[in-house]
């Protein structure tokens, strides 16, 4: 029987509006090396400025995070050579991290630290293209201890840490754009040792499936070793997410000696009023209360918590139509299907998008239109960007609500059916459905199901 023990380091990329030491945009996704400048390419004679906003994001990740900060911003220097590093050395807090001896869900960190990101390389028919738009982004790395023992704590703690990570305006938590990433380190050691077993570093982890592939392949991988006999090396290996297993890039004894020295480009900054500035948003689990007062179900709270969009576009539209369960079934279930059917996002919704939207579901309340309608209505919304009240005049969607004319309607659907009623009399429930049903045949479906389904009652009983 082994201990797993796991350590883990989150890369994030920060939401501000340009990069970490320069002015450039910060936005990955434009056309490739269209956001860079002189300090981003490293041209002689240019200096580095730190970002005001990527320091006040570091900080109240540090609150949230419950650490010790630094109040002098120091930076330092990371030594080595590749093709995505254009200065041959990467700005980062090595000495002197921002946040020091954290906790979150339990699990103890070690520190954040700043730092910038590298460009983005793609293999193009055996040649390397490099994007310079990354180059410079910034990035805030937090390292936890080593005191997770198993995947489901990792992923609870990755979960938690993206959540506050969005909700706080710190990082979008894209793993599958890069913006999120994790290295694992991982050891197996004798349940009954107090010593750590060899560790194996996993680079580059861009979901939560993959990270519990690694996981699970690792301690598989380990175990095998140890039953054999033989020793884990300490080694540094990545995922691929075709074979769902790790494959070997290098021994640890063949690390780079990244050769550490203090940035002399940059002096030491107090940043004590900052410190005292930032204040600490509300948090996922302030926010879960309140959706649990909603009286919602835990996994529809879990999905809008996983999404932001979602939860901003909830809130905002309950607001005005003070209807939990009527807002929840269109902003999760109905408005993402015709979204998605448009290979459009909610954050590309406009204000007056979403205004039509909510003045749709007042008419639903008010039982102007049913539910079958406000589907095709709110299709022509975000498609034709109509308001609801002229999508009704075009199609007719006039909801009958006399109730004489109803129950007139009904009665005659009543004496065409007899032979069905009576046969089923033991089953209420099939008479109402197959009543209703026909009266929106003959209505083409704008009966007022309320004033139907009461009318119903009355005939029945």
């Amino acid at each position: 029987m082994y201990k797993v023990t796991i350590g883990l380091e989150i890369h994030t990329e920060l939401l501000t509006k340009s990069k970490m030491f320069s002015t450039s945009k910060n936005n990955v996704d434009d056309a490739p090396n269209t956001n860079i400048n002189e300090i981003d390419l490293s041209h002689p004679g240019t200096l580095p400025m730190p970002n005001k906003r990527a320091i006040e994001l570091a900080i109240v990740l540090a609150k949230i995070l419950k650490m010790k900060i630094d109040p002098v911003l120091q930076f330092d220097r990371k030594n080595y050579f590749y093709q995505d590093l254009p200065k041959g050395y990467q700005i980062t807090q090595q000495f002197h991290p921002i946040g020091t001896n954290g906790e979150l869900n339990g699990v103890a960190i070690e520190r954040i630290h700043l730092e910038e990101d590298t460009a983005k390389q793609f293999n193009d028919s055996g040649e390397i293209l490099l994007d310079y738009n990354r180059a410079g982004v910034p990035l805030i790395e937090i390292v936890t201890k080593p005191v997770i023992h198993s995947k489901e704590r990792a992923i609870d703690f990755l979960t938690a840490l993206k959540q506050n990570l969005i909700f706080c305006g710190i990082s979008d938590g894209k793993m599958e754009s890069g913006s999120l990433r994790v290295d694992l380190n991982i050891s197996l050691a004798n349940a009954n040792d107090n010593v750590l077993g060899s560790k194996v570093e996993v680079k580059n982890i861009n979901s939560f499936s993959n990270l519990a592939k690694a996981i699970e392949f690792e301690i598989e991988r380990q175990t095998n070793i140890l039953n054999s006999g033989d020793k884990v090396k300490p080694a540094t290996r990545r995922f691929d997410d075709t074979k769902y297993e790790t494959v070997f890039m290098r021994d640890k004894g063949e690390e780079t000696d990244y050769r550490y020295f203090t940035e002399p480009n940059i002096i030491p900054i107090n940043i004590q009023h900052l410190i005292d500035a930032m204040q600490i948003p509300k948090l996922p689990n302030e926010i879960k209360d309140e959706l649990i007062s909603h009286n919602l179900s835990e996994n529809i709270i879990n999905q809008l918590l996983d999404n932001y969009e979602q939860y901003k576009l909830f809130i905002l539209v309950n607001k005005q139509v003070n209807n939990p369960a009527l807002t929840l079934t269109w902003v999760v279930v109905e408005l993402p299907k015709i979204l998605t059917e448009q290979k459009i996002s909610i954050s590309q919704l406009e204000e007056s998008t979403i205004k039509n939207f909510i003045d749709m579901l007042k008419f639903i309340q008010e039982g102007k239109i049913n539910g079958k309608q406000a589907k095709t209505i709110l299709l022509h919304i975000i498609v034709d960007k109509q308001d609801p009240q002229t999508i009704i005049n075009q199609h007719g969607f006039v909801q009958v609500t006399d109730e004489n004319e109803l129950l007139n309607k009904l009665n005659s659907i009543k004496e065409r059916n007899i032979e069905f009623i009576n046969a089923n009399l033991h089953n209420i429930d099939k008479v109402k459905k197959h009543l209703m049903g026909e009266l929106m045949k003959e209505t083409r479906g704008q009966a007022n199901p309320v004033v139907a389904n009461k009318l119903l009652d009355k005939i029945i009983n």
